[in-house]
């Protein structure tokens, strides 16, 4: 019977990585939606960042649930995740730190910054796995 849904990759360290990091970005982006300090152009920066990495990580867990990776053999994953990780660190964490630098103590934004610096830690580490991962040896048979 030919399976639908690949959920192995929800249930790995990478997929409960990847879903912590979209609630928290979620979350970050709320608090800076809820506020009228989003017209201030930081701000509207670190929305359009935690909203972007937000789609992109819907659409990366959409792709590995689906199956993508065992249909596109020509694409090496795991150096796409890492990547994607890597892009995502260095624009969340830039982002986090302007948007604490605005901050304007008001405690919604400080809140968005904290969010913001706890995903680019979650980030570290998912690109830590990536890195191993992609050091291990892969099968030559891709359905494997």
């Amino acid at each position: 019977m030919m399976e639908i849904l690949f959920l192995d990759y929800l249930l790995s360290k990478q997929g409960i990585l990847k879903i912590a990091q979209l609630v928290i970005l979620l979350v970050a982006f709320a608090c800076v939606r809820s506020t009228w300090y989003n017209s201030i152009y930081a701000y509207g920066f670190y929305e359009g960042v935690t909203l972007g990495y937000s789609v992109t990580i819907v659409l990366y867990l959409l792709l590995t649930v689906f199956g993508l990776q065992k249909k596109a053999s020509f694409v090496n994953w795991l150096i796409a995740e890492f990547v994607l990780d890597t892009l995502g660190f260095i624009f969340i964490s830039t982002g986090s730190i302007i948007a604490a630098l605005k901050s304007f103590e008001v405690p919604v934004l400080i809140a968005a910054s904290v969010c913001g610096l706890l995903v680019s830690y979650l980030l570290v580490g998912s690109v830590i796995l990536s890195f191993v991962a992609t050091q291990r040896p892969q099968p030559a048979d891709p359905s494997v």
